[in-house]
């Protein structure tokens, strides 16, 4: 019995106890948090977020709805906290995620957050 735990434990040790760099690669640029998703007059959505990594070279805004599949509708410089989406249509949910792009790496996509343009 005790052998078994002691090569268990070693197992743990071995596996549990790696390099900081995890599979997404702890060091490469976080995705920005999306705070807000807001109609604005007179047409489209207004995007807000809260850039975690401060070196981002640009943003990405991707957006979907029920009718088009996940595509960039927006890049802005990597200080940039907001974007007007004027191209979103009107009376249809439109879902935005973003992405930090920091040299020719890119975080994992954020959080989501819906709108309907008026």
């Amino acid at each position: 019995m005790g052998r078994k735990l002691g090569l268990a434990a070693l197992w743990v040790l071995a596996v549990g106890c790696g390099s900081s760099d995890d599979a997404g690669g702890s060091s490469g640029p976080k995705a920005p948090v999306l705070e807000m998703v807001m109609p604005m007059a007179p047409a489209g959505l207004h995007v807000t977020w809260k850039n975690v990594t401060s070196d981002c070279d640009s943003v990405e805004g991707e957006r979907m709805s029920a009718t088009s599949p996940w595509a960039v509708v927006f890049t802005v410089p990597g200080t940039v906290d907001n974007e007007h989406d004027g191209t979103a249509t009107e009376k249809i949910a439109h879902s935005y995620r973003l992405r930090c792009k920091r040299g020719e790496e890119y975080s994992e996509p954020s959080n989501e957050m819906s709108g309907t343009p008026q």
